[in-house]
């Protein structure tokens, strides 16, 4: 546990606080549902699934915690800031920190991670290189926090930050998610165009474990607010 970061559980090398203490003063006062403890949380699901899969746990934890860098960016400008929008920042931005410890090879094998991590198969039928194994990483770990008790809080933040109803007024028939596109429709429609399809993409086996619990208990969640809802009568 960091002495700097008592809510973080894992051990963090001494040239990572630097790191850490950037990223929080930038996303602490985030209220998108991207915040400053979402990155910690992904950062620490995906070192845990690099450790039980022998795969490196410094680029797992990095690209992790800066995953969602310029997410507030993204909602003061309506740009988009995550993703390979923001290789090029994210370089400029951490290279000094990063390079003297995971040296320039391994920095690229961060950014490239965080350039692909919102790749989804179910947005679109683009063909996509094969995913490397931080890659694979990073979008499990993401994902697994967009899902479950935490998924649905996060998911009612990110609608009411952007302004989202609840549940629209007429009958949704579904639709295909596009991650590049602005905020719309409402939370309960997010609910189906994303959050309940992650779990069947999940790439690691430590992924598709942590995913199944979360995802029943999503299940449950999403019938409840249909039958409070009185979306089941339709």
């Amino acid at each position: 546990m960091s002495s700097k970061f008592p809510f973080v559980r894992l051990e963090l090398p001494a040239w990572f606080e630097p790191v850490m203490e950037k990223v929080w003063l930038k996303m602490n006062d985030d209220s998108t549902g991207h915040d400053f403890l979402h990155a910690v949380r992904v950062m620490e699901l995906a070192a845990d699934i690099a450790a039980e899969l022998g795969a490196d746990q410094e680029i797992a934890m990095a690209a992790g915690l800066l995953h969602d860098y310029y997410r507030k960016e993204e909602k003061q400008t309506g740009r988009l800031h995550y993703g390979p929008e923001a290789v090029d920042e994210l370089r400029n931005e951490f290279g000094a920190l990063l390079v003297p410890y995971l040296n320039e090879d391994r920095v690229e094998h961060v950014l490239q991670a965080i350039s692909r991590h919102e790749e989804y198969p179910f947005a679109g039928s683009e063909e996509r290189a094969p995913l490397s194994v931080d890659e694979q990483l990073l979008q499990d770990a993401d994902r697994i926090d967009a899902i479950g008790a935490i998924g649905i809080g996060r998911t009612f933040m990110f609608g009411g930050a952007h302004g989202l109803p609840l549940a629209d007024d007429e009958e949704w028939s579904g639709g295909v998610f596009d991650p590049g596109q602005k905020p719309q429709g409402s939370v309960y429609r997010h609910f189906y165009e994303k959050l309940l399809n992650l779990s069947d993409g999940m790439h690691t086996s430590p992924g598709q474990r942590l995913a199944a619990e979360r995802h029943q208990f999503l299940v449950h969640f999403v019938k409840q607010l249909e039958y409070e809802l009185k979306l089941d009568s339709r």
